[in-house]
């Protein structure tokens, strides 16, 4: 069984693409709604946060660990695989590789405040890219802003915040935009608009490549489970366009 895991609806794309790939596969999607968004927590915090996600994969019986959150894949990646007790892959080295393979060397990296702060994808992307420069600029709204449904490329108040957040990114004067939180996808429309001509790419589609083939056979099960709020949360996915058809979002609880 493959699982993945994120904070929200946003590794819901990661799920999707690995569906398409292996649609034998049994997955496990699961998001600690309870604790979401984790870009604004402490270090230590989100990785005693990854920890306890890894524990409860371990206990489903994950054979492969996708981890779709940006945030716990720059911070706390070896706590969750550890935790897990199985292989597992964020969402950091896939994404640089795709940067790397397409001569990408002035990036803008749209991330979490957390996520910024480690410096995960710079560090990355230098050791596969000599000489390549980035800029990170971390986003706190735009999670809580697309929870709540708020992503359309026509929406003023959408197009305000990013204009606001992301001006010194088109001073930059970028030749690739990373989407290094896999919500930020539902912004892709709007952030494009900023940065015409500019290939934006996505963490999270990256992600779902790096998952072995070997992990792909069960009898193509499905299963949904939250934290806290399942009904807001498929509310979430629905409108995103991320949750299949006719599955259930299951409740567990915080120990």
């Amino acid at each position: 069984m493959i699982g993945v895991f994120d904070s929200g609806i946003g590794g819901l794309s990661v799920l999707s693409a690995l569906r398409a790939a292996f649609p034998r596969a049994d997955l496990l999607y699961y998001a600690d709604t309870a604790r979401l968004p984790y870009g604004g927590r402490s270090p230590a915090l989100i990785r005693r946060f990854a920890r306890e996600a890894g524990e409860r994969f371990a206990a489903l019986g994950a054979d492969y660990l996708a981890v779709a959150c940006g945030t716990v894949s720059a911070l706390a990646l070896d706590e969750i695989t550890t935790a897990a007790r199985c292989p597992a892959s964020g969402v950091i080295r896939p994404a640089v590789d795709l940067l790397a393979r397409d001569g990408r060397r002035r990036v803008l990296i749209l991330s979490t405040e957390a996520t910024a702060n480690a410096r995960a994808f710079e560090t990355e992307l230098l050791a596969r890219t000599p000489g390549a420069v980035a800029l990170s600029l971390g986003c706190p709204l735009f999670v809580p802003l697309i929870e709540n449904g708020y992503f359309s490329p026509n929406d003023p108040a959408v197009l305000s915040l990013l204009g606001r957040t992301l001006s010194p990114g088109q001073t930059f004067f970028p030749d690739a935009v990373l989407l290094g939180c896999t919500h930020f996808r539902l912004l892709a429309g709007a952030i494009a608009s900023l940065f015409p001509g500019i290939p934006l790419y996505d963490c999270g589609e990256a992600a779902a490549g790096a998952v072995p083939a070997e992990f792909g056979r069960g009898d193509g099960t499905l299963r949904v489970l939250v934290s806290d709020a399942p009904e807001r949360f498929r509310r979430a996915a629905i409108r995103a366009g991320g949750l299949p058809d006719g599955v259930e979002v299951e409740a567990i609880q915080q120990e």
